[in-house]
């Protein structure tokens, strides 16, 4: 993401960045610091007081967080570590007036209203954060054209720092993990759907980025993202998996046919590794089976609507 960022960026190539780490793990290897330093971004290492640390996805709000309280910028953009900038993200800003930016992507966990399986976990989530359900906006999602209640992907979003909005999105999902609510969609991955929830209670001013600006693409759903003329006009891709070896040969050629010289420049690098040291691996492995037993727990003791 960093290396395209910069290369592929356009006014945004040289902006500021920060790398967060916000829990217990290895340290980062030499030559990923020395790449951290060579494209100019800011490493920040921290153990938040983070009493659900296992979840992986918390690692966002108090990076996010930490970042709110230091930066000086008056707007602050999330970006995924699994993006690729292919062109200049000349959306990827606020206007005068408007607080909070991101892509209603797809509706995956989200609900279309009264009568939809989602609905009573949405009702119930909006209790716990102390905001009615009727009280949330309507967006429409980009890949299947639905009208759902406020959602976004979390994985792209530009925010004025000054409203708070962090802190207050992780005073939110803290609250929802000690309720101990699931979804028999979702499980326990809410983050998306409190995202949006907390910008309607905040009653921030918000404005959608387009699906170029967001549009995701994997091995799992190949004949649904694989679509020439939106891939083509894509400026940030949500690659998730389809970078690793096993899918590269495909992805690349996908890109050969749609950002001919993104895809010269990603032959020249080739797929994701998984450079780390034996000792780090397996230290890592540790730690994700320990993690994954206390998610596992959990999930176990929580209602599931």
């Amino acid at each position: 993401m960093l290396q395209s960022l910069r290369r592929w960026g356009g006014r945004w190539a040289q902006a500021p960045v920060i790398a967060v780490t916000p829990r217990f793990g290895p340290p980062l290897a030499p030559q990923t610091r020395q790449a951290l330093e060579r494209l100019q971004v800011e490493h920040l290492s921290f153990q938040a007081p983070n009493p659900y640390a296992w979840k992986a996805f918390l690692n966002k709000h108090y990076a996010l967080a930490a970042v709110e309280e230091r930066s000086t910028s008056p707007w602050i953009g999330w970006l995924d570590s699994d993006l690729l900038i292919t062109d200049e993200p000349d959306q990827l800003f606020l206007e005068p007036g408007m607080d909070f930016r991101a892509c209603p992507a797809d509706g995956i966990g989200a609900t279309t209203g009264p009568g939809d399986p989602m609905e009573n976990y949405w009702r119930e989530v909006c209790q716990v954060v102390g905001i009615e359900i009727e009280a949330l906006p309507w967006v429409t999602t980009e890949v299947e054209n639905s009208k759902v209640r406020i959602y976004f992907n979390s994985g792209v979003f530009i925010y004025r720092r000054s409203t708070g909005l962090s802190q207050q999105h992780l005073a939110n999902t803290l609250k929802l993990f000690d309720a101990r609510l699931a979804s028999q969609v979702t499980g326990t991955y809410f983050t998306q759907h409190l995202l949006g929830i907390t910008v309607a209670q905040m009653g921030l001013s918000w404005g959608c980025l387009p699906h170029s600006h967001n549009y995701s693409t994997g091995s799992k759903k190949y004949p649904q993202w694989y679509i020439p003329e939106k891939l083509r006009s894509a400026k940030i891709l949500h690659y998730h998996n389809a970078m690793w070896p096993s899918f590269w040969p495909t992805f690349l050629q996908c890109m050969q046919d749609t950002h001919p010289a993104v895809a010269t420049w990603l032959a020249s690098i080739g797929p994701m590794q998984n450079h780390a040291a034996l000792p780090a691996r397996l230290f890592n492995r540790s730690l994700k089976f320990l993690r994954e037993r206390k998610s596992s727990a959990y999930s176990a003791s929580c209602s599931v609507l």
